[in-house]
């Protein structure tokens, strides 16, 4: 009985390696080892992202509302998010801004507001500049999109050398806090708190890294003094989700990745009050070898979905949620000087993320994903990260997200309701339109299956 029921289990991933087979030579970070893996992530996106519901639809006076009727998600539970790093220096009527803010419009729920300390306070004791943080609140007010903020503690200013002791640097370091929590306050729902010290001990040339070692700041890849930095955020933000995010290639064979999962083990241990596991999933090629070769280091599975996976279900362990703070498929380094450095063609880049995007958005601890590019080579390193080209043109990743998230994990419904509805749909904000009554909105979470919709009249 044991042999029966396994074979029933492999014969979906028989199915789908037929399926999904591509022509060789094409890169997507699957092949036959990873066909299983695929076909159960789309099977777990609709137990973990999808519901069943019930709608009861009444008026103003307590009756039910009957009518022609359309249903339909206009946002997910999920965050899908895209950065607004330098958008502040665009002009307004920069087509190319004008072309990736409506690419974020149509495909993403959240965005990412950017300040770094050191930018925001250029002298000690000097003004704050809040140009680019209060640019990136009125786009996600404009947009009505959902915001995280990044990030409190990075991009250091160069005046913490004034301090004499490291007491009187937390003292700066609780200041930097307070000044975004008094301007912002509750309008920061999720924040990046420490971002990349782990990988600090490991930047040699790293200016940033050069700098705080020089001067005697808190060593924030110690656990003990990472956890003292998230209780004063939590002080100063009680209801803002609080990150701690590092980088590096997520790989069980990555010793530093093995360090990242040994400091969220030690900051659980330390009751740390932080909200999500922080992943930085940039992807660039290593010492000249192609993406379909993997890395020297880590093994030639490097870049595959089934390496990735491995990675995430480790730190997952810890039962913490996540969230994929930073993200760019694999791409060419504006800092390669190499004119042949290793890259995937377009289509290649949107099926590769395509298939990122379905893993991760099957994992029950994942509660988010935001890329850290819109727009090629704007914002970092990712010459082909972008959804969108320097030149404002659409890329096929661009299509390939709007396929998945707005036509295959998406819900609409339409006909007729009589005082109720019962239908399965994704989780997320669902607008309601019922003939002769004023569209509305309602949020459909895990664990309500059913609600009451009280219409009013037009």
């Amino acid at each position: 009985m044991k042999s029966f029921f396994c074979l029933l289990s492999i014969i979906p991933c028989m199915v789908t390696l037929s399926a999904q087979r591509r022509d060789p030579g094409f890169f997507d970070g699957t092949d036959e080892m990873t066909y299983c893996l695929m076909e159960k992530a789309e099977r777990a996106i609709e137990k973990v992202r999808e519901g069943d519901f019930i709608l009861e639809f009444k008026d103003d006076e307590g009756n039910h509302v009957s009518g022609p009727a359309v249903i339909e998600l206009v946002s997910h539970d999920f965050d899908f998010g895209a950065n607004l790093f330098g958008f502040h220096q665009m002009e307004e009527n920069d087509p190319l801004k004008e072309t990736a803010l409506k690419a974020i419009d149509t495909l993403f729920n959240t965005v990412i507001v950017c300040d770094y300390w050191g930018t925001n306070q250029k002298e000690l004791n000097g003004p704050l500049n809040w140009q680019s943080p209060d640019h990136g609140f009125k786009i996600a007010a404009e947009l009505d999109k959902k915001s995280r903020y990044h990030a409190l503690i990075f991009g250091f200013p160069r005046w913490l050398h004034h301090y004499e002791t490291g007491e009187a640097m937390w003292g700066a370091i609780e200041e930097r806090i307070r000044h975004v929590a008094d301007r912002y306050g509750d309008s920061i729902r999720e924040v990046d708190v420490i971002n990349e010290f782990i990988n600090y001990q490991y930047w040699d040339q790293n200016e940033h890294a050069l700098y705080l070692d020089s001067i005697g700041f808190p060593d924030f890849a110690k656990p003990e003094n990472g956890a003292r930095v998230l209780e004063i955020a939590r002080k100063h933000m009680p209801n803002a989700k609080l990150v701690v995010l590092e980088t590096n290639i997520w790989s069980v064979s990555n010793p530093v990745f093995q360090e990242i999962y040994e400091y969220h083990r030690d900051l659980i241990g330390m009751n740390a009050p932080y909200d999500y596991i922080g992943y930085q999933a940039h992807y660039y090629a290593r010492q000249g070898m192609p993406f379909e070769e993997g890395t020297p280091e880590f093994g030639p599975r490097t870049f595959m979905m089934d390496e990735i996976n491995r990675g995430l279900e480790q730190m997952s362990q810890l039962g913490k949620p996540m969230v994929i703070t930073e993200f760019n498929p694999p791409s060419r380094n504006n800092k390669n000087d190499d004119p042949d450095q290793p890259g995937l063609t377009n289509e290649e880049i949107a099926a590769w993320e395509q298939n990122f995007y379905t893993l991760l958005f099957s994992k029950p601890y994942i509660e988010g994903i935001s890329r850290w590019f819109t727009v090629d080579n704007l914002g970092g390193r990712g010459m082909d990260a972008g959804v969108l080209t320097e030149e404002g043109v659409l890329k096929p990743n661009y299509f390939a997200l709007k396929k998945l998230i707005k036509e295959k994990w998406h819900t609409r419904w339409e006909g007729t309701v009589d005082g109720e509805l019962s239908f399965r749909g994704f989780y997320g904000v669902y607008k309601i339109n019922i003939n002769g009554y004023q569209e509305m909105d309602v949020y459909l979470v895990p664990g309500k299956k059913s609600r009451t919709v009280v219409l009013h009249g037009t």
